[in-house]
């Protein structure tokens, strides 16, 4: 690794680039009994001029990353930073109004609630309930509701789908773009469609799924397949993006609150 990283030393030196040691980080990855046989010296990365030392906690592209990839620390993080966004909204919610109140909460926190959260496909029910407090003291927020309020009909009342749902709203759309050509390429060799003519799972235009043995590759080979196989064929069966994301919404809606207002 060493090595590597100098002949990318050298390669940026060549191109008038610096590579800068002060600003870069170390990060191991595997599983609690694979990162406990490395000690301290094993995972600081000694350069000619500077001296690596390995972090547990990495950001990359605004997500925190662990020596695990497990997503707790990235929700830990984004519920704080959403709490702190609706404290500043909430002391200035009777200088606007409502719909300059949804616009904030709908930038600052739900926006963060959705940022990369297929990554959350298969996490645990506690870690999804942290990031669904969240949602419900933004409707709350919103809608100018007591603390204490349930906020289940709040949600049904904004049309906010729940995380969970918005979860697999998500993995939905990618699907639809791996289903139709126009996903990348790294996503679309990840998923295998159903092959087997004898199967009435492939005239259905179901995706295989894999059988893994590690969490993390259930979450890139098995979640989106598992999403997409779950919807009904009329909303599988629409042309365009636009059409498909709002009967999409619509089914999604109807599951979480029984049926549409």
């Amino acid at each position: 690794m060493i090595d590597c990283i100098l002949d990318i030393h050298k390669w940026s030196s060549s191109h008038r680039l610096k590579l800068n040691a002060a600003k870069s980080e170390v990060i191991w990855l595997g599983t609690r009994q694979q990162l406990s046989k490395l000690s301290t010296i094993d995972k600081t990365l000694c350069l000619p001029d500077s001296i690596l030392a390995p972090s547990s906690v990495v950001k990359n592209l605004g997500v925190y990353i662990d020596e695990q990839i497990s997503v707790e620390q990235n929700v830990r993080q984004c519920a704080k930073t959403c709490y702190f966004h609706m404290r500043r909204i909430h002391q200035l919610r009777r200088l606007v109004d409502r719909d300059t109140l949804h616009t904030l909460v709908h930038s600052l926190v739900l926006g963060r609630l959705d940022y990369c959260n297929g990554l959350l496909a298969g996490c645990t029910s506690s870690t999804l309930h942290r990031l669904q407090r969240v949602q419900d003291a933004a409707a709350r927020l919103v809608c100018g509701a007591a603390a204490r309020t349930h906020a289940r009909p709040l949600l049904k009342q904004l049309h906010w789908l729940p995380i969970d749902r918005r979860i697999q709203y998500k993995l939905c759309t990618l699907m639809f773009d791996v289903q139709h050509g126009t996903a990348p390429v790294y996503l679309t060799e990840l998923c295998e469609p159903c092959s087997d003519t004898h199967l009435r799972s492939s005239s259905r235009g179901n995706f295989n799924l894999p059988r893994t043995n590690l969490h993390l590759s259930d979450k890139a080979c098995v979640a989106g397949p598992r999403a997409w196989n779950s919807l009904p064929t009329g909303v599988r069966s629409c042309v365009t993006k636009t059409t498909f994301c709002k009967h999409l919404k619509t089914h999604l809606f109807r599951v979480s609150y029984g049926h549409v207002s």
